[in-house]
């Protein structure tokens, strides 16, 4: 391969929308648990913590879902039996992109969240001190 042809590959990635989702995939998660405790917070309602928790362990296994299915279209690289093509996904690669995000992507997202949740309230004890 010529260095010229190296150097477009490198710059201009067509798999970089899933580069992008891979990296940040945690960043939605957070945003929700963050907004859920500022909600949480301000509720004066009883039956407000099973409510919560259930929004966001549906948004947790929704968003891994839609993670899933938005990478499906978009075969990333790094998945065992990608091939060069993103828009195609062999057996073997659409198995180990559910592995890949049942591993990562589902207790990432939930653990994010999570945080979010918890560290919203520390963050508003620690700053109004």
């Amino acid at each position: 391969m010529e260095m010229n042809q190296f150097l477009i590959t490198l710059l201009l990635p067509d798999r970089l929308p899933s580069l992008i989702v891979l990296v940040g995939f945690w960043i939605p998660p957070a945003l929700a648990g963050w907004v859920a405790a500022d909600l949480f917070r301000r509720s004066t309602k009883r039956y407000r913590v099973p409510m919560t928790l259930t929004f966001l362990a549906i948004f947790v296994l929704g968003y891994a879902a839609a993670w899933f299915l938005f990478n499906l279209g978009r075969m990333p690289p790094y998945i065992p039996g990608a091939s060069t093509d993103p828009t195609f996904a062999s057996p073997e690669a659409v198995t180990g992109l559910a592995v890949f995000t049942s591993a990562l992507v589902l207790p990432g997202s939930a653990l994010a969240c999570l945080l979010a949740f918890r560290g919203h309230e520390w963050m508003r004890k620690r700053w109004s001190s």
